[in-house]
């Protein structure tokens, strides 16, 4: 069976299953947005795991297990405050996070201070957006906003990633940026941006309390950070020269690489929805 078989296969089974997690409860939703935090972080940290061994403290302590246990512990905690709206919370766990990871390199005999920045960025990266996830599907930000936009913006994504692929398949003949994907290209991105535009249209029908106009902004906005996101985590790839995160899921890599569009899109939207609700 080919790879885009295999791909269009696991999106057929994939997507139905997280929109019902979505409007099976919030606590479902959550589960799901948990897990697949601790599936990226834990990509995020196979991929840039330093490879010298440690010695003193870290040592003691279990060593690189345990680096690895409390950064994906605090990583799932994040995303659990953001759910139950502990925002204050958040800002501890970033804290602390930083305070630990400056004493892991402390305690190191070979010292590398940039990893904190590469730790901290995943945290922000990975934790944060699946954390306004969860916190989209809420019964609160459902009343506030009048639409689901939990899932919205994870058909939006779809929409996006798919049409890209195949109109890329399809159409592509001037690379998009070689350095980083090479077998992305213009025709595949446009595509995928005119057809997350559409998608907004439609959902317009679904959700009336709002215009069309807000519709096509929200489509705009996911469609152009949903491609950033796909850009950065192909970037990160580049940097430590692997192809996939894992191979977690058939025909699309890792969570990482499947999930890579929403890390983008969801803070982008959420920051679109807050100026909408306060100007």
């Amino acid at each position: 069976m080919s790879n885009t078989a295999v791909r269009v296969i696991v999106g057929i089974i994939g997507i139905p299953l997280i929109i019902f997690s979505a409007v099976t409860g919030n606590e479902v939703f959550l589960v799901f947005c948990t897990v697949l935090a601790f599936f990226c972080m834990n990509e995020f940290y196979n991929l840039f795991e330093p490879s010298e061994s440690l010695s003193g403290f870290t040592r003691w302590l279990g060593g690189f297990s345990f680096h690895k246990a409390v950064f994906l512990a605090i990583s799932i905690l994040i995303v659990l405050c953001f759910y139950f709206e502990k925002f204050s919370y958040v800002l501890i766990l970033y804290f602390i996070m930083f305070i630990f990871l400056i004493l892991v390199e402390v305690f190191k005999e070979v010292k590398h201070f940039e990893a904190v920045g590469t730790w901290l960025l995943s945290v922000v990266y990975i934790s944060t957006p699946f954390g306004l996830l969860s916190l989209m599907n809420t019964t609160r930000m459902l009343q506030t906003f009048e639409a689901n936009y939990a899932i919205v913006v994870m058909v939006m994504v779809w929409v996006s990633d798919t049409f890209a692929f195949f109109g890329g398949k399809l159409f592509g003949k001037h690379k998009l940026a070689e350095r980083i994907s090479p077998k992305k290209t213009w025709e595949g991105s446009i595509t995928g941006f005119i057809f997350t535009i559409i998608c907004g249209i439609v959902f317009s029908y679904f959700y009336p309390a709002h215009s069309v106009y807000h519709w096509v902004s929200v489509a705009v906005v996911v469609g152009l950070f949903a491609q950033i996101g796909d850009l950065f985590e192909s970037s990160l790839k580049r940097s430590v020269k692997v192809k996939d995160s894992s191979n977690l899921i058939p025909g699309h890599g890792g969570a990482l690489d499947r999930f890579d569009s929403i890390l983008f899109a969801v803070p982008a939207l959420y920051i679109l929805l807050f100026l909408k609700s306060t100007l």
